[in-house]
């Protein structure tokens, strides 16, 4: 005991700085801090935590000195309670999770004590101090100086507050299926950054503009000819004029149709050219992004947003934009047009115009909400189909296909109610825009009317200022409606920019190393990793694998095996400690340099719909016939593939349906064969196939670890009898390593684990 104590004094001083999280602890803990300790006992480590050690919800503190670990709180009278430990009676310390909160509990003199409780979003910083103080147990000096290394500041509050699921920036709450901030994706910087995809092609965009504005003042001018046909050309009998008109108007609608014929084929053009451009740039970010952003969402959710928002988008940016140009200038024409006609009349035709902007922003405050509304539940349909369709055989297996189709029904049902609720505002703010409308319509034409029966205005001075009317109230109508289509495209760009806004979990540093010429020499140095946030998959993992050297992962299900294979690859990076290939740190190693340089078997495997041919030189797209076919042969895949009608060109169906569980696992040990990785991984490669094909897989893997670092998962032992080394995982933790019959004798998780597998096998053999 007194050693632990020592190791910990002596750390803190060769770290050269203590773990400061620069906490603004409050005023009364300071001075009770004061009044406690002596002068030779000095602060290391402040921790606050959420709950009292009875539970209650109130602030907390666990303070780390050099000579105890202090528990500090108030009680409901508001005096102070102090549990003080001397870390040389400490023998353990030990994190117990619950649902919601934990505790932390140590080990001291024989008893066990509750020295704090905190809810999850408090816990990661008590699994670093629970890890650094077994390490520091362990003898290791420098375990504080890694493990509590300080962050900065925002960095913190960020991980705190999305912990507790809020916004880091303005601490709104944030959807656990979302990375970023609704509520910070401010309207008008929405609608900038929508424009900045029409950048690339804005003369194209400006084309058309100018097309709509020639077709729109060509249009403009013919209520014009009314009034030249009723003042003019009747009372003086004028048939030149009469024919000079019709033949003016005749060339104004052939202009008319050629020019909206081009500028419909450009803004087609241009409509189409934006969705790849949309497409591709959301597509290109999703695959940047690393697992852990596919953890939290459905298939169906994310399909939505590159199929479905894109196409609104686009409908917004091509149509609707130049649309609400279009009908601002032509409102402004027109209505300076009508002041020069009667001015009188004009003022008139104004009076709807104020209500209609009022009620169009009220009817786009309330209909963004219901679109959001909406579209989560259309997205809600797509994760059913892209659930059941793949599972269709699971489906029929259990007969289940009315369930499934009263699934469906009620996603689409839910659907079907929030579109209706859409439908019902807009059917009854519609149709109010057309009724203010037709007031000013009877204004005109009872004032007009009168003007007209007393001989103030003239006949065509009446029919031209009508026939202008209603291409005035067309565009205003259209700008009180425009903002369905603003939420529209709003709503769809906000979905978007949610996914194109989610930051990668990994930095790649831009000096970031490829690597060449890997021998396969693995170090996990006390790696932790949790994919919560709250339950560690991993706690101070650490072993070292050497060039050539297969070893084996054992362990019962969710020990963290597969987790290392993970960390491995770098799908995720650990919270805490490193993994190293051949002296380098995966975090400072391009990703796509490293896995081409690793090859992995998974259990699932996974085919594309393809042929056998593109599936095997899928990690290799340039691979010839013959390095196709060498692979294959390796993998014990060739008799088989030859024997099929096509052979190598024979289509596997989608997700390899069309080939049997050891077929494929045959195709995918070939895939990862033919990049010559130097180093292969394979996680439960047999665990699904028969006894024959078991055989044919193992043989294929003996052939292939040869001169490779292997790394292979397997509850049959049996796939591992050619390692060197077995690792034994429980919980996260590494328990026991060695050979296997080292191991035995030891007779502990893995002896027992055999014994299992044993009596199990003379069950089946009975």
């Amino acid at each position: 005991m007194h050693s632990f104590n020592m190791l910990w004094e002596v750390s803190l001083m060769d770290s050269g700085e203590p773990w400061e999280r620069n906490i603004q602890t409050p005023h009364w803990l300071d001075e009770l801090l004061t009044s406690l300790l002596p002068t030779n006992e000095t602060i290391e480590a402040k921790l606050q935590c959420d709950l009292t050690l009875d539970g209650r919800y109130a602030d907390a503190w666990v303070v780390i000195t050099n000579k105890h670990l202090w528990s500090i709180a108030k009680d409901d009278s508001g005096e102070p309670q102090v549990l003080s430990i001397p870390l040389s009676d400490i023998s353990d310390i030990i994190i117990e999770g619950f649902v919601g909160n934990g505790r932390l509990r140590v080990c001291a003199n024989g008893r066990s004590i509750i020295a704090a409780r905190f809810t999850q979003t408090y816990r990661p910083q008590f699994e670093r101090l629970a890890g650094a103080l077994r390490r520091l147990k362990e003898g290791d000096k420098v375990a504080i100086s890694e493990l509590t290394a300080p962050e900065p500041a925002s960095q913190r509050r960020a991980f705190a507050m999305r912990r507790r699921g809020r916004c880091p920036r303005c601490g709104e709450p944030i959807h656990p299926r979302l990375d970023v901030c609704t509520n910070c994706l401010k309207r008008s910087r929405v609608f900038k950054r929508m424009l900045e995809f029409i950048k690339p092609y804005w003369h194209v965009a400006v084309a058309s503009f100018v097309l709509m504005l020639l077709i729109t003042a060509l249009d403009t001018v013919q209520p014009l000819f009314a009034k030249l046909f009723l003042d003019r050309i009747i009372p003086n009998r004028d048939l030149k004029l009469l024919m000079i008109i019709v033949t003016v108007i005749l060339l104004i609608n052939i202009m008319n149709a050629v020019l909206s014929g081009v500028r419909g084929y450009i803004m087609a053009w241009l409509g189409e050219r934006l969705v790849v451009d949309v497409r591709q740039r959301l597509y290109t970010h999703i695959h940047e992004l690393s697992l852990a952003f596919f953890d939290r969402r459905d298939t169906g959710r994310i399909i939505s947003r590159v199929t479905d928002d894109t196409h609104r988008l686009n409908d917004f940016l091509t149509q609707g934009l130049q649309d609400i140009v279009r009908d601002l200038l032509v409102s402004i024409a027109i209505g300076v047009i009508l002041f020069v006609l009667h001015w009188k009349l004009a003022l008139l035709t104004l009076i709807p115009v104020p209500i209609l902007a009022l009620s169009s922003v009220q009817f786009g405050k309330r209909v963004r909400r219901l679109f959001h509304r909406m579209w989560r539940r259309w997205a809600a349909v797509t994760s059913v189909l892209t659930d059941t369709i793949p599972g269709v055989r699971v489906v029929k297996a259990f007969a289940q296909e009315p369930r499934e189709i009263r699934r469906f029904v009620d996603k689409i049902y839910d659907l079907f109610y929030a579109s209706m609720q859409t439908a019902r505002l807009w059917t009854l703010f519609f149709p109010s825009i057309g009724f203010v409308t037709t007031l000013g319509y009877l204004a005109v034409w009872g004032f007009g009317g009168y003007w007209v029966i007393k001989g103030s205005m003239s006949v065509g001075t009446m029919v031209a200022f009508l026939g202008y009317l209603w291409r005035f109230y067309a565009p205003v109508q259209n700008l009180a409606r425009i903002t369905h289509r603003l939420q529209h495209a709003a709503t769809a760009a906000e979905r978007i920019f949610e996914v194109l806004d989610t930051e990668p979990d990994m930095e790649i540093p831009p000096d970031a190393i490829e690597l060449t010429d890997v021998k396969g020499h693995i170090v996990y140095d006390n790696v932790t990793f949790s994919y919560d946030g709250v339950n560690q998959a991993l706690k101070g993992v650490s072993f070292e694998i050497q060039p050539g050297e297969m070893i084996g992962l054992v362990g019962p299900t969710g020990a963290g095996k597969s987790t290392l294979i993970n960390l491995l690859c770098r799908f995720y990076d650990p919270d805490e400690g490193r993994i190293l290939i051949d002296g380098h740190d995966l975090r400072k190693v391009r990703p796509e340099s490293l896995r081409q340089h690793i090859g992995v078997v998974l259990q699932d495997t996974y085919l594309f719909n393809g042929t056998v041919a593109e599936n095997i030189s899928y990690g290799k797209p340039d691979a010839s016939l013959e390095e196709i076919v060498a692979a294959a042969r390796a993998a014990n895949a060739h008799e088989f593939i030859i024997k099929m009608p096509d052979g190598y060109d024979t289509l596997v169906g989608e997700r390899g349906s069309h080939l049997s569980g050891g077929e494929k696992q045959r195709i995918a040990i070939a895939r990862a064969l033919l990049r010559d990785p130097a180093i292969l991984i394979f996680d439960e490669a047999t665990s699904s196939v028969d006894t024959e094909t078991e055989a044919k897989i193992r043989e294929a893997i003996d052939r292939l670890i040869e001169g490779r670092t292997t790394i292979a998962i397997a509850h049959r032992f049996s796939t591992l009898r050619n390692a060197k080394r077995l690792i034994v995982l429980d919980k996260g933790e590494l328990v026991e390593m060695g050979t296997p019959d080292e191991l035995m004798a030891k007779d502990g998780l893995f002896a027992h684990l055999c014994k299992m597998q044993s009596e199990l096998s003379k069950i089946w053999a009975w």
